[in-house]
């Protein structure tokens, strides 16, 4: 049997990080697209995503590896205590809101791995099997050398590295709204293997809580709305259906670096 014209892998951040992103992505991996998500273990909401999803057949789980938390009034830290990692936290012990901020703050290479270490640790734990991993806010640059310690953590701790996947289906001119997009590009795309990433969420007034300077809750709130319908919205399913499109998981992926 041939391949499927586009696999697709189809991944949910920010996990745990709050209850409606946790329901957001149980929906859309159940009546959706979804078969992925990554997990914020420092986050308020992870024990509930963890009795959620631990033990959902066919929903691929991952570690969002979080060193930064971007909300102005959400706030979390490490896993670890945070004076075994002072270069990570602020005065408050919470993560900085930017990378830049946690770079200019001399985040130290060996409590970022010890704070990752302690996170996955957690989300196995919790009874989560982890095969991936991938960087909120793609912090890799705020220490020097510390993609290359990420990529041999993965490998030691038997987990795939999300870079080597990451492959974003074509730019294309579409005036619709984001799930118009999304059938654009898939039509436009050539065949191979993709990858689409989503927050996943509801417009509530759980989600519309966060937001920062520039970038206020309300906002946060419909896009994420709009995200969740990327995996399920029934445009999208049936696309995928009738057109060759598969939805897969990391670990059924093949890597492309």
């Amino acid at each position: 049997m041939s391949a499927p014209r586009i696999q697709l892998i189809t991944r949910g951040d920010d996990c745990g990080s709050s209850h409606t992103a946790n329901i957001a992505i149980l929906n859309a991996f159940t009546d959706g697209i979804l078969r992925n998500t990554s997990i914020m273990v420092p986050c308020p909401a992870v024990q509930s995503a963890a009795e959620m999803l631990s033990d959902r057949k066919g929903l691929c789980c991952g570690l969002h590896a979080t060193i930064t938390a971007e909300w102005d009034r959400i706030r979390w830290g490490p896993v670890l205590p945070a004076e075994k990692v002072p270069s990570l936290v602020d005065q408050n012990g919470h993560f900085f809101q930017t990378t830049r901020a946690l770079h200019d703050h001399g985040a130290r290479m060996g409590e970022i791995m010890a704070e990752l270490q302690a996170q996955l640790d957690r989300a196995r734990d919790l009874g989560l099997d982890i095969r991936y991993a991938d960087m909120h806010m793609m912090f890799g640059w705020v220490a020097e050398g510390l993609d290359e310690a990420f990529d041999t953590w993965c490998a030691r701790e038997g987990i795939l590295n999300d870079y080597h996947y990451r492959q974003p289906l074509p730019r294309v001119e579409n005036t619709g709204d984001p799930t118009e997009q999304l059938l654009a590009q898939l039509t436009g795309a050539e065949p191979g293997q993709y990858l689409v990433v989503g927050h996943p969420a509801y417009d509530n007034q759980e989600m519309r809580a966060h937001g920062h300077h520039g970038y206020p809750g309300e906002q946060v709130a419909v896009e994420r709305n709009w995200q969740r319908l990327l995996f399920m919205d029934a445009r999208v399913v049936t696309y995928c259906r009738e057109n060759d499109v598969a939805p897969i998981r990391y670990d059924q992926a093949r890597p492309l670096r």
